[in-house]
This record gives C-alpha cells, structure tokens and sequence, in this order.
C-alpha cells in the first residue's frame, strides 16, 4: 500500500516540474491506478521528450511533408467530418453555417519511436503542433470561418509509436449554398462543402475520405425548416489552376424543406384573405362603403403579406413558386373588387326601354344624362343583372380559386 501511494506521488511530483513536457502526466497516473488495481489499460502513453528527440536527431522541418524525400511518392492523407450541428440555408444570402469536427490522419515516418506500437502521445496545445508538419487544407467556398478557443483551443493531435498522427479541429463555417429557389417554398436543395490543399501540389498531397463513414452528425440533429435527406460524397478530384494541380474533397447535403411553416404562415393566411374577399357577393348590391372597404383591406392586407415574404428572398430575376401564389390571390382579390365596379355600376344605371335602350358599349362608356322616373316615380336600373352576376361570382370565384389549387399543387407540391 505503501509503495503504491509513493509511486503517485512521484508521478505528481513529476507532473509539476515537468510543465508541457509532460502533458499526460495525469493520464500516466490514472494508468498507474488501474495497474495498481490489476487491470491492464489498452493504450499507454510517452512523453514529449521522445518526439522532442527525434527531431533534433533528423533535423525534422515542419516545412516539408512526411515523404519530402520519396520522389513521386504523396503523402495520403484521410479526411473525415463529424458534424455538431447544421444551421438552414439562407435563402436571403446563399449560405449556411456547420459547426463541424475537422479529423485528419496521415503516416509520418520522421516520429516513428522504439516504443510500443500501442503508446501514442496527446498534444493539445497550438504551440507543440506548430513544430510538426500539418497539411494546409482549406474550404473553397468558404464565407467566414473561425476556430473553437472556448475554454482552450479545440484542438488535439495523437501521435503514435509507428509514426500515425490524427489531427482534430473543431471549426465553425459559414459556406455559400447557391441555391435554385423556383419551387421556393416547396424546394430540395443541395449544399456542397468543398476542401482542398492550398499550397501542395497533388505530387506531394492527396487527400481521401476516410472509410467506411467519413461524414458522421450527432444523434437526432434537427435544421430548422429542412430535412437532411442524405449525405452524398463526391470521388476525390484535382482542381487544375495556372499554379498547378491541387486534390480536393467534395460532400453534398441533400435538404428537403418542410412546409409546416410556410403554411401557417405564407399559404393558410393568403387562403383566408382570398375567402374574405368573397364576402363582398353577399353583401347588397347598394352597399357601397361595406363592399370597398372590404375589398381595399383585403387587397392591402394581401400586399402587406406579400412584401414580408419577399423581404426574406434574394432579387433572382426567374419567378418562384411563392411569387405565382401571392400573384395569383392577389388576381382573385382584385377581381372580386372589380367585380363590386361593375355591380354598383349597374345597381346605379337607369334603364331605357324600346327605342331608347343603349347598346353595351353605351350602357358602361356613355354619357351621363339626367335621370329619368317611371310612373311610380321610381328610377329603373338594372338591379336585376346586378344580383345575378353576384350570384355567378359566388360560384364560380371559389370554383377558379380551387381549380388553380389543384394545377398549383400538382405542379410544385408533388412535381
């Protein structure tokens, strides 16, 4: 018991004098517990003296890859990504935001060690990974990008015995999604992420995915307002500049937007101010301060509706699927106004008899004359034909406004 209890304090002790040169001292401890215990860890680790020693001894330089020396031979290199979370696509500025883990693995002969194959050695700080080779990979269509520093940098390199490193980040991205919006709001759309080597031609770097899941997200990830459908990934390619051929990476996230929101918001609301414009067939032909009212406030709750939706999309030139609905219930809004003109027109407009009846060209375009009274001493208009366009409009708005339902929805909602 005794000499269990001094073997930690050594190790302690050695950890406070030590400083970075001994970065897992606690982990060396903790393995001496478990051995204490009698039980086995399955990875044990060494020091920073060790690399510390291998590059003074092969005068090591940070500045050239693992098979600098080996002529036309790359240093492979496999990438994989783990996803913490996944911001929607903005359709108002093309992009979308990934918080993602950025893993990197390659075989690095210059710190092979004489220890065991199963000892390794954490490094955790950016002034120890600085002195060792790191491939420069960067985002092609990166917007702005920043590391991870909270409450340390988020960072971690493993090195092994036998001369593998891994290389961990975490990084937040604003990438640009160039997005096709003419089924907007009904679209599926599809974001790249494209990585590439910056500096190293492909004779001395290629990048892979790594096998078999180079892509992982966390469990039950939501995006708002999308679906991530699936996960394609690209074959590795070389990107061909004037400076030379570079290998890149490429993934693409298949996003299906969900409609839950654009109905409540967008379609239900619009539905509801077409019907209300409806109203105005069953009001009296002579109402004429119920019906305009209704009508201009229908049409300017409609406009104002219109311009919050288009406040959230980008100029495109082509037409969207949300700019054919808005267009077309504004159309059906205006008629129903228009449809109020041309009632109170002829609720207002005497009528003539025999000889002096007008034409219908007349009837709308001519010349007011002085009103004329019957015997009753009652102007006759035409009342009659007011009520029975009412009556047409009553059935056949609704009737036009479902029919354009259904063509609209065939075509953008199931097309």
């Amino acid at each position: 018991m005794c000499g269990q209890a001094g073997r930690l304090l050594f190790l302690l002790l050695v950890c406070v004098s030590g400083g970075e040169r001994r970065l897992l001292c606690a982990a060396s401890a903790a393995d001496g517990e478990a051995g204490g215990a009698g039980a086995t860890s399955p990875e044990r680790y060494f020091t920073l003296d060790v690399i510390e020693k291998k590059i003074l001894d092969t005068a090591y330089d940070a500045n050239q890859w693992p098979t600098f020396n080996k002529t036309g031979v790359p240093t492979d290199v496999h990438v994989e990504i783990f996803i913490n979370s996944f911001g929607a696509p903005r359709a108002a500025t093309m992009d979308y935001h990934l918080d993602i883990y950025l893993r990197q693995s390659w075989q690095d002969d210059r710190l092979r060690s004489a220890s065991d194959t199963r000892q390794l050695l954490l490094v955790s700080r950016r002034s120890v990974i600085d002195r060792l080779w790191t491939p420069d990979i960067y985002f092609l269509n990166v917007k702005d990008a920043k590391y991870h520093d909270v409450t340390s940098p988020n960072v971690l390199m493993r090195i092994y015995a036998d001369g593998r490193v891994f290389y961990s980040i975490r990084l937040q991205l604003t990438l640009s999604c160039q997005m096709d919006l003419n089924k907007y709001p009904l679209d599926t759309q599809t974001c790249h992420i494209e990585l590439a080597t910056f500096a190293h031609p492909i004779s001395a770097l290629e990048f892979y995915w790594k096998e078999p899941n180079p892509i992982e997200r966390t469990m039950n990830m939501e995006i708002p307002q999308f679906n991530l459908e699936e996960i394609i990934l690209d074959n590795p390619k070389v990107l061909n500049y004037s400076t030379g051929q570079f290998s890149a990476l490429s993934a693409r996230f298949r996003l299906n937007r969900e409609n839950g929101y654009h109905l409540l918001q967008t379609y239900i609301p619009t539905i509801m101010i077409v019907a209300i414009s409806w109203v105005s067939f069953w009001l009296e032909q002579t109402a004429t301060p119920a019906r305009v009212t209704l009508g201009v406030t229908t049409l300017l709750t409609l406009t104002s509706l219109a311009a919050g939706v288009r406040s959230e999309l980008p100029p495109v030139s082509y037409l969207k699927a949300i700019d054919v609905w808005i267009g077309s219930c504004m159309f059906f809004v205006f008629g129903a106004l228009l449809e109020f003109v041309l009632v109170h027109h002829l609720a207002k407009k005497r009528k003539r008899r025999g000889s002096q009846r007008k034409s219908f060209k007349a009837m709308f375009f001519g010349s007011e004359e002085p009103e004329v009274l019957d015997q009753g001493g009652k102007k006759e208009t035409h009342l009659a034909e007011a009520k029975i366009v009412d009556r047409i409009c009553r059935v056949f708005m609704p009737f036009a406004f479902i029919t354009f339902n259904f063509a609209y929805w065939c075509h953008y909602g199931l097309g």
